[in-house]
């Protein structure tokens, strides 16, 4: 049996616009370092040949990366719950989480395994077609902008002493103790 024993709540805790704030200037900077870097170690000319191309991945970016997440914990696919965001008719916009216990270790894992993932395919990119690199080093850096909610988690995680599980609801996190019957008999006595 689980109990909790702190809930977290990011959007409550920082704010919306806090939030959007600390994406969007994470995402600035760290195109600017990434560019900075790539032009330092290639001399190529960039090319805008596949800026269409760019702006289809541009647009996929966020459902991949919350495909990445989904797929990590597909252990726990038949925990899966669907909640609306927008209640308008014509975009559906749904955000999925899992309604079950997950080890700490493992929500943790998952929680870095978009930015890991995406950033090394842009990297390794860059590498191979150095001509495109300005497109992939802002695919990275978008996806880091991204990837600022799960760090938070991340964070408020990973400094919790409490908890050996992770429940996740449309509210935010639970972090959960594992707790025998025995022993919760006893604590009410």
């Amino acid at each position: 049996m689980f109990l909790c024993s702190r809930h977290i709540d990011i959007n409550a805790r920082f704010g919306l616009p806090r939030i959007a704030f600390l994406s969007f200037v994470a995402t600035i900077i760290s195109y600017l370092v990434c560019f900075e870097i790539m032009h330092y170690f290639s001399n190529t000319a960039l090319t805008d040949r596949y800026f269409l191309l760019f702006l289809v991945i541009v647009i996929l970016l966020y459902p991949v990366h919350k495909a990445i997440h989904l797929i990590f914990l597909f252990p726990y696919y038949k925990s899966f719950k669907k909640y609306k965001l927008i209640r308008q008719k014509r975009v559906p916009f749904y955000n999925t989480y899992v309604n079950t216990p997950i080890n700490k270790i493992y929500f943790c894992i998952d929680l870095v395994m978009p930015f890991i993932i995406i950033s090394s395919i842009c990297i390794y990119l860059c590498i191979l077609f150095p001509f495109i690199g300005h497109y992939l080093m802002f695919l990275l850096a978008l996806n880091i902008g991204y990837s600022i909610m799960d760090f938070l988690y991340l964070k408020i995680i990973v400094f919790s002493n409490e908890g050996t599980h992770i429940e996740e609801h449309q509210t935010g996190i639970n972090i959960l103790n594992w707790v025998e019957r025995r022993q919760l008999k006893s604590n009410r006595v």
